[in-house]
Parts: structure tokens; sequence; C-alpha cells
């Protein structure tokens, strides 16, 4: 916390304590001027608009105190109740958020006005972050409440779900108290599975559980819940019909690396091949994490071979990669590359040479094919 902003949360809690009384009795004369500004004589008795309004005055000025505008973005706040109470009192949403930020602007003229008050000069570095906390505050809290307005007007599903894929991708505190509110359960963990918006629309609805939901530019994150303790491929049948990339299953506030790991092989993913699991890709991923690793390792094994020409080192390549995929064994290496046995004995024993017979070494066959996975992928 900076100078100013510590001071200016000096002045707020100050401020608090010696205005408290003050501070309960601003909500009425509140309410009433920004419902004569908005046209509206009044508010319906039997809404519980009015005492929410009151609550949240008394949290707002807390938060002030406390800089804490996370606390007004959490899952089921006062800010979002607010929302959802305005709007069964027939408040519409751009009514609300321009009461909203009309009522900053009269808090922060009280609050300027405390400070006025005060017996000492305040520190105007102090007064002048405060009065722009009170602007920040106020355009949270117009986010806030339109979720919950968004939420009480039908569209309930749909916002949540939205609201929990960016808390998830952002990894974001009130992830799991949004989740339980959407009904997964507790200890659920979840897997990033990047679509086209087309398939987004396709998959929603598939599964127990609802998907959460983050929009991009070119595609579409659904957050889907799993099991702890299940990989990412038992989605596979949710996801058998539609092209996409499926990150492995993490705890919920994983899911950033989940979606990074599935945006790694979202570039490579062919039209119409169907989903491509992660957890079916890990030594690709993890061949080509370290470019410099993947330089060291060509550098220490490949010089004789780099000289060859292309028609020549390619076929060898490729039969040393196929070869250590299949644990040495000649015909299952044949077959994979459409070849006689006795291709593939000759050219091992080219290999054996060109790397100094150093090809029954176990740790120079594990680095051989981290090179190797690493160069296919390439191609």
């Amino acid at each position: 916390m900076t100078g100013t902003t510590a001071a200016a949360s000096r002045l707020a809690s100050e401020l608090l304590a010696t205005h408290a009384e003050q501070v309960e009795q601003l909500t009425p004369g509140l309410m009433r001027d920004v419902a004569r500004r908005l046209g509206r004589l009044d508010v319906p008795a039997e809404s519980q608009w009015p005492g929410l309004v009151t609550e949240l005055l008394r949290d707002f000025f807390d938060v002030l105190v406390a800089d804490d505008l996370q606390r007004i973005d959490a899952p089921g706040s006062i800010y979002e109740r607010v929302g959802t109470g305005a709007a069964g009192a027939g408040i519409s949403a751009d009514d609300l958020a321009v009461g909203i930020r009309l009522s900053a602007v009269r808090t922060q003229a009280q609050v300027h006005r405390f400070v006025l008050a005060g017996a000492t000069p305040a520190d105007p570095e102090a007064v002048v972050g405060l009065l722009a906390r009170v602007v920040a505050a106020g355009e949270a809290v117009v986010v806030a409440a339109l979720r919950g307005h968004a939420l009480a007007a039908g569209d309930g599903e749909s916002v949540q779900a939205r609201r929990l894929g960016e808390l998830l991708v952002a990894g974001a505190p009130g992830a799991a108290d949004l989740a339980a509110l959407v009904g997964w359960p507790a200890g659920t963990h979840v897997s990033a599975v990047v679509v086209a918006p087309e398939d987004a629309d396709r998959l929603r609805g598939r599964g127990d559980l609802p998907f959460a939901r983050y929009e991009r530019e070119r595609d579409v994150v659904l957050v889907a819940p799993v099991t702890e303790g299940l990989l990412a491929t038992t989605l596979r049948p949710l996801v058998a019909d539609v092209d996409c990339t499926v990150g492995p299953v993490v705890p919920l506030a994983g899911l950033p690396d989940s979606l990074a790991l599935g945006d790694r092989l979202t570039g490579r993913r062919a039209s119409g091949a169907g989903p491509v699991f992660v957890d079916d890709e890990l030594l690709e991923l993890a061949s080509t994490a370290d470019r410099s690793v993947l330089e060291a390792l060509r550098r220490k094994y490949f010089v004789e071979i780099d000289r060859l020409p292309a028609e020549v080192r390619e076929p060898l390549l490729q039969t040393l990669h196929e070869w250590l995929r299949h644990w040495g064994h000649r015909p299952a290496t044949a077959k994979a590359l459409g070849v006689h046995p006795q291709t593939v004995s000759g050219r091992i024993n080219r290999l054996r040479d060109l790397l100094a017979d150093e090809l029954e070494d176990a740790q120079v066959r594990s680095e051989l094919l981290l090179l190797l996975t690493a160069l296919a992928a390439e191609d």
C-alpha cells in the first residue's frame, strides 16, 4: 500500500468513526433525490429495495476504508442483491445504472463535506485519493448490481455461467462460492474446453452439471466440472462430435493452467478431427516447452546427422523416432513406417554409427525421444 493510499484509508476510517450516525441518515434523502432525477415518484412499499440500499451504503463505506473493490465484486454480495431487488421493484437496468452513478456523485460530495467539517485540515492528497476511490467503487457497484438485475430478469443461468467463467479464467476469489450457487458439488475440479462459438452452443446442456463459459475474440472457453480424481478424457462422450481442445483436470484455482496447456494445442487442431485432449499429448507439450533445451539436445546428438542431405537425414530421423516409440521392436517400427524390417535394421545400424553406439543408453533414448517428438510437432 502506497503512502497516499494508506493516508486515504486512514481518512476514510476517521470519517466513518466520526460521522457514522450521519451515514445512517443518508439513505432516505439519497433515494428520494435519485428517484426524483430519474422521474420516479416512489418505490413500491412492499419492495425490499430500500432496506437493501441502506445495507449497501453501510457496506460501501466499509469498502472505502478497506479499499477492497473485490468485496463489491463477490458473487451474491449486497451489491448484486440490490440489482436483483431493483428488478423486482420494476426499475430498469438503465435506470439502475444511472441511479447508482448519481448516488456515487452524491456520496462523493457528502464525503467531501465531512472532510471540510473536520476540526483538523486533511492531507490534500489523501482527500483526492479518497474521492477518486468513491468513483471507482461506484463503478464497481454498477457492474455488480447490473449482474444481479440480469439474474432476476430471467437470464440467470446464462449470466451465472459467464460470471463463473470470468472468475475461473482470471483465477479470482469467489469462484468456489459461485460454483456452489450454480450447483457444482464441493471439491469439484474443472477442465478448460476450447471451442468455436457455434460449437459452444451445441455443447450447452450436455452433462449432469452446467458448464461455465468465457467468451474470447475467436473462441469460447467452456469450463467443464469434473469429479476429483477423474481425467479429462472422461468428457469424451460429451465432446466426441465437436472440434475442441480439452485441458487437463485441475482444482478450481488451477483453471488458468488447464487453459494455457489447451491453448498450446489449439493451433495444431485439425478441422474435423474431433476433440484433442492435453492428457494425450503431454509428451509433445513437454518436448516443446523449452526451446533452448531442444537446441542443446540437437547440438549434443545431431552434429553428424545434420550434415547429411535432407533426403538421407529425414528417413533416418523418422525411423529413429518410430523405433524409440516402439521400444526398439523392429516389426512394429517397420509397420508404422510402411517399410520392410530389413530397411529398419539398416537405418538403425547407420544411426548407431552416427550416434557413437549410444542407443543402448536409457537416458540417451529418452533425450532423443524428447527431441524427435518436438521436431515432429514442428512439421
